[in-house]
């Protein structure tokens, strides 16, 4: 019989007396854990709100708030820094998550970004994933219907920049963020990371029957998907893209493409490679990586903000 150091039994009803006094503080530890636990998702858990109170968001808060958009509703996360405004808009895309959590799990880099660079964060759940209630389908334009109608409603705030619009995409949002690349005006930057940018050579190279399902869920022979490299001659904002070498989800031969097709159209990019890394790279060194790029570009939104 295991027991605990201090709790050792003698007779039946003194090993009954001791296992109650000794299961005690542990049954204390575990609800005060489990009360722990609660009081932290219900403290980050952000508040709803209508989209009319979208303009009189509180600054240094996050808030959710559901649209309507291709005959349905829609999810997405509003983040306002601290100060006045206007701040510059930063439209982050989700990749896959555990649950389909959508948007929710992108909030944290929406918050830094609201952090380190007073840059407001609006964090969209694509279809398919969080409370967004359009179905997804292999039309790109769908997702691309919905990250656009969140943006029309966001950007027209009295305390956003509409002249200061950036994208960030991790993982799937990073290919719908390259889709959206020169459909936005007032794009004044990009990030990608962990991306796919050529889905039909994805398709036909990869050794993952998950990827391939998820790309041609049809399974025709002869599918041809879509690849954005041919787009990028069209792009005007610089372009920071970010991967793992050893990612063997999205192999990191995708991020080169894209970054010879960048070079070959001599566009405005750096290039992070990461070389002991997979498919989800180091969030503190991406922070900042990320946060350079931008101020080296755009610069911070902080100063002029400030009181």
């Amino acid at each position: 019989m295991r027991v605990f150091a201090g709790c050792e039994p003698g007779s039946f009803h003194e090993a009954t007396s001791i296992l109650h006094r000794c299961a005690r503080p542990l049954l204390r530890g575990f609800i005060l854990s489990v009360l722990c636990i609660f009081c932290l998702v219900a403290c980050n858990a952000a508040k709803t709100i209508s989209i009319e109170a979208l303009g009189d968001t509180p600054a240094g808060v996050t808030t959710r708030f559901v649209f309507p958009t291709s005959g349905s509703n829609a999810e997405a996360y509003l983040t306002r820094p601290a100060g006045p405004g206007p701040f510059p808009l930063m439209i982050l895309l989700h990749g896959h998550n555990l649950g389909s959590v959508g948007a929710k799990s992108i909030v944290p880099e929406a918050e830094a970004f609201a952090s380190d660079l007073c840059y407001a964060g609006l964090a969209v759940s694509l279809p398919g994933f969080g409370a967004t209630e359009v179905q997804p389908g292999m039309d790109p334009r769908i997702t691309l219907s919905v990250v656009l109608g969140a943006v029309s409603l966001i950007k027209n705030l009295p305390w956003i920049d509409p002249k200061q619009l950036y994208l960030y995409g991790f993982s799937r949002g990073a290919f719908y963020t390259s889709l959206l690349a020169n459909q936005i005006d007032g794009l004044r930057g990009i990030i990608l990371h962990s991306g796919a940018y050529d889905l039909d050579r994805l398709y036909h190279e990869t050794s993952s029957q998950w990827l391939r399902s998820l790309l041609n869920p049809t399974g025709e022979e002869n599918s041809k998907l879509i690849s954005i490299l041919p787009e990028v001659s069209t792009w005007s904002a610089p372009t920071l893209v970010l991967h793992g070498e050893k990612d063997f989800l999205i192999p990191v031969k995708q991020a080169t493409l894209l970054r010879d097709s960048l070079e070959l159209a001599k566009k405005h990019y750096r290039f992070v490679l990461y070389p002991n890394s997979g498919h989800r790279l180091p969030p503190e060194d991406v922070r900042v990586k990320v946060t350079a790029f931008l101020k080296e570009n755009s610069g911070s939104a902080c100063r002029s903000n400030a009181p």
